[in-house]
């Protein structure tokens, strides 16, 4: 049972998060529309679910929450309550605790961090602030007196519906006796008792105390004189000894005795050492040996002694309603298995008490199959209980039950009892609905689900069934209603659900839909064709004619298979783990290298054969990689999506007015990649907001609308992606620029005086800088655009940064679709082989030596009428090569953030698609080195990072 409800809590999970973000989506609309009812109606179906979710999985805190956003949610769409700023960041707060409680679930824990009982407090003042503003008290009593009206009709409305009365027999379990007393034997320990110390004694005792404490105070004034460290904690230790003598913590005993007069003797010792300037071991004091004698002595004081007594303990059988498992009982009883009633409580001191007791009915489920607890296994996860009630049936006997419980620890008792039964039959009225329901759900299939007769968790079953019918149509009525199913109040066999079908679904999509749930025992459907024919065939014979009419408009037109079948086609998904999807990427990965050795071995010894499956196998291989990589996929909107919600916060905390666009939001790409994309936008979406964009006022005196534009976007070119951040704010100023990196002395004026104004924007990209005047929870660190430049550059991407003074400002990402797998440009140095990847690679050329000239202090050359700077990449990796120095030189030239770049290297192999892996240990942060690939052959490569040359 454990593992199932495991499994409903991952589809909670799953859901809830979608409706978390649907809530939040539609709230900012809502904020920007707040006259608009469906949003309303969106967010309060979307908080229904979640709270009837929460409820089926006892997650009671989550249903709690939703329950008072529904109850404020429900006067607004009535209009009791109007849609104003509070009130959405009400929700929003509410939202935020959602997520939060929703990751702890996630992450297993059973209770929450968030303080629910405020939030529901602030909705409860909220509520009655706006209803009291609305006409106090008399407001408040006509929403109750309107609420009341509504339940008794509701409550008519079921009322009259069409009943038929029925007699049925219906057996009973009527108990023999209704409560069975037990006696118990069990182990007590008390403490040992001492014989009273005579008068004598007990003065002698308190002499010696005295003496102990004198001595050790006079001792402990002098340990910062005395340089001995072991002094002052044998003495503390003595002292804490006398003290528990003292307080009466410690009862005195001959080994207590004995041990005071040896601290006595001790002590003397100590006061000799001190009189010749010797420490406490230079005097033969052995400290272990104090600490042993003190440690038995207190050990001795508190033994405890075993004493058996008896005790009666009561089983009340009758707190336990069987009604609904009495053929489950009967067949059990008939194939020789018994009732029991065992009832358990945990030792007072025991400070995991609910735990003990789960671990009862874990133990219990080897032995039988429970029917009920007191409390529930849910309950024991909420909450602390010292006693269970279980019954329960197995084919053990008392001995062996006993056996497998009572090894579980801290358990004060437990107690085991056969509970004699009789099965009898009584005759009772029953009122079953007429099939009033057809009626008003002409056009929907009426669908009714059995479950199994063992199934324990029914409502759970109830409800994920009505999830997977969903997925295919709308659900225009359940009986019982679908609240009931969600508060856990459906506890029986069967129900009935009304479905519109979905187009380009089938009946029998239908039966595939529910069997896919488990502990389902038949499933029967009427089509509304059928349902019609019936409630024709009640009418007279003079309407024949009319009938075949009313039949045949109701007949649904008929649908073309092939749409059918391609619309059911998009629609089937299967959801897989992302490990499994990983491991399925490296094995591919495998494959790609392996393809590369079989293709070096067919060249090497001219293998024409050979070459042609080689071809086959790469036509194969590659639409393999196609297709595990389009898996891989994910649309941006994943990552975009979180960005609207932190924009219109940002913006309110600034004081500006801000319109938020999105586009592009289905381009897709890797999910490594999306992974890390989201941290750099949110760099760069803050720094938009603090220093692109300016406030309304300042905005209206330059000429511009009051609210500012940010867009943020994703367009999609050949085997790359770019992310663009877009604003119309005041842009960057260059000047600004160049004077705030001279006095944060990362350039000097002469090297900012030989920079563009494009070189001195790109600036902002260097760790340490910000144009802010001050540090503020949005910005000023300096660290912001480091970061993004960083981490795009780590995802083999660039950052490229366009801006106009007093037009706005156009950051774009560009990057790779993948990092698993990519085509490269492979050269070599010495006998190394290195990889660029071919997205950063503009050309390869062969230049004379005479050509590079030094400019400036940099070596360049002209490069298609520019000028790019030139680098060896022995000079690079800063590796001793002796090779001879040849007049014609293999340059690869290069794009990166910084411009073009010219890379001198030995030799050009060519292109290869190689899987990408990273590297770790000490290799893992090692500059101009951003991963490694094996090669066909088994050689290693590594992938170079050339962003910093």
């Amino acid at each position: 049972m454990e593992d199932m409800m495991e499994e409903y809590l991952e589809i909670f999970a799953e859901e809830a998060e979608e409706h978390i973000q649907t809530i939040n989506e539609c709230l900012l609309e809502l904020e920007k529309d707040p006259s608009n009812l469906d949003l309303i109606n969106q967010i309060f179906r979307s908080a229904h679910t979640i709270k009837g979710g929460a409820r089926t999985v006892g997650l009671s805190h989550i249903s709690d929450l939703t329950h008072h956003m529904e109850d404020i949610l429900d006067y607004v769409r009535n209009g009791q309550i109007p849609v104003t700023s509070e009130i959405i960041d009400l929700l929003f707060k509410c939202l935020d605790a959602l997520e939060t409680m929703l990751e702890e679930v996630k992450s297993g824990e059973t209770e929450t961090s968030v303080d629910v009982d405020s939030i529901i407090n602030e909705i409860k003042q909220m509520k009655e602030k706006y209803l009291s503003g609305k006409g106090g008290s008399e407001q408040k009593e006509k929403v109750e007196k309107e609420e009341k009206k509504e339940e008794e009709q509701k409550s008519e409305e079921k009322t009259e519906e069409k009943k038929e009365t029925k007699k049925i027999k219906k057996v009973k379990i009527k108990y023999k006796n209704p409560k069975t007393t037990i006696k118990i034997k069990k182990i007590i320990k008390e403490k040992k008792e001492e014989a009273e110390k005579s008068g004598e004694e007990s003065v002698e005792i308190e002499e010696i105390i005295g003496s102990i404490n004198k001595s050790v105070e006079i001792f402990y004034t002098l340990t910062d004189i005395v340089n001995d460290p072991d002094l002052k904690p044998l003495l503390e230790k003595i002292r804490d000894f006398v003290n528990k003598i003292s307080e009466k913590k410690l009862k005195i005993n001959e080994n207590v005795l004995e041990t005071l007069k040896y601290i006595t003797k001790v002590l003397e010792d100590i006061a000799r050492g001190l009189e010749q300037g010797k420490t406490i071991k230079e005097v033969g004091i052995n400290i272990e040996e104090v600490n042993k004698k003190i440690e038995e002595a207190e050990s001795s004081s508190q033994e405890e002694v075993e004493k058996e007594i008896e005790i009666e303990v009561e089983l009340d059988h009758e707190k336990f309603d069987l009604s609904e498992f009495v053929d489950i009982i009967r067949e059990k009883i008939e194939q020789g298995w018994k009732l029991f009633h065992l009832k358990a409580k945990v030792e007072d001191n025991c400070p995991l008490k609910s735990a003990r007791l789960s671990m009862i009915l874990t133990r219990l489920k080897n032995v039988g199959e429970i029917l009920l607890s007191i409390p529930t296994e849910g309950e024991l996860k909420e909450q602390s209980y010292e006693e269970l009630d279980v019954m329960f049936l197995s084919d053990k006997n008392i001995e062996e039950i006993k056996k497998e419980v009572e090894n579980v620890p801290e358990i004060d008792y437990v107690a085991v009892a056969e509970v004699e039964i009789e099965f009898e039959e009584e005759e009772i009225e029953t009122h079953e609905d007429v099939e009033v329901e057809e009626e008003v759900v002409p056009d929907a299939y009426k669908i009714v689900v059995i479950l199994d007769d063992e199934c324990l968790l029914r409502a759970v079953r109830a409800y994920m069934v009505i999830k997977e019918l969903q997925n295919i149509g709308e659900i225009v009525k359940t009986i019982p209603d679908i609240e009931a199913i969600q508060n856990g109040e459906f506890n029986s066999l069967k129900f009935t659900v009304f479905l519109k079908l979905k187009d380009g679904y089938e009946v029998d999509d239908i039966k595939e839909a529910i069997m896919r749930v488990p502990e389902i025992k038949d499933v029967q459907i009427t089509s509304p064709d059928e349902k019609e024919e019936k409630k024709e065939e009640q009418k007279s014979e003079e309407k024949t004619e009319e009938k075949k009419e009313t039949k045949e408009q109701s007949k649904p037109a008929p649908k073309k298979p092939a749409t059918k079948k391609e619309e059911k086609k998009s629609s089937q998904t299967i959801r897989i783990n992302i490990e499994k999807l990983d491991k399925l990427m490296n094995l591919v990965g495998e494959l790609v290298i392996t393809r590369a050795n079989f293709s070096q071995i067919a060249n090497k010894y001219q293998l024409k054969e050979l070459n042609n499956a080689i071809n086959r196998l790469s036509m194969l291989i590659n639409e393999l990689q196609e297709e595990v990589m389009a898996m891989r996929m994910i649309p941006v909107a994943y990552v975009f999506n979180r960005f609207p919600r932190m924009v219109r916060d940002l913006a309110k905390a600034l004081g500006k007015e801000v319109e938020f666009i999105m586009e592009g939001t289905d381009i897709e790409l890797d999910r490594t990649v999306l992974d890390e994309l989201a941290e750099p936008l949110v760099h760069l979406i803050r720094n938009a907001l603090d220093h692109g964009i300016e406030p309304p006022e300042e905005r209206e005196k330059v000429g511009k609308p009051r609210k500012g534009t940010l867009k943020l976007i994703a367009q999609r070119e050949r085997d790359h992606v770019n992310i663009i951040v877009e604003d119309d704010g005041k842009g960057i100023d260059p000047e600004i620029i160049r004077k705030k990196a001279i006095e944060r002395g990362l350039i000097t004026e002469e090297e900012a005086k030989k920079l563009s104004d494009h070189e001195i924007i790109n600036l902002i990209f260097m760790p340490g800088f910000s144009t802010a005047d001050k540090v503020s929870d949005v910005s000023g660190r300096g660290v912001g655009m480091d970061v993004v430049k960083t981490k795009i550059e780590s995802l083999g991407g660039t950052v490229v940064v366009y801006s106009e003074k007093g037009k706005g400002t156009r950051v774009v990402l560009k990057l790779p679709l993948t990092m698993a797998i990519i085509t490269a440009l492979l050269m070599k140095l010495d006998e190394q082989i290195y990889a660029i990847p071919i997205t950063s690679v503009l050309d390869v050329t062969m230049i004379n030596r005479s050509d590079i000239k030094n400019i400036e202090g940099t070596n360049a050359i002209i490069y298609r009428d520019e000028i790019i700077p030139v680098i060896w990449l022995k000079d690079f990796l800063g590796m001793p090569y002796l090779g001879e120095e040849e007049d014609e030189l293999t340059i690869v030239v290069i794009e990166r953030s910084g411009g073009k770049l010219g890379v001198v290297v030995d030799e050009v192999i060519g292109r290869e698609d190689i899987v990408v892996k990273s590297l770790t240990g000490i290799l893992k942060n090692i500059p101009g080195l951003a991963g490694a690939t094996i090669l066909g052959d088994g050689r290693v490569a590594l992938i170079l990072d050339l962003s910093s040359a």
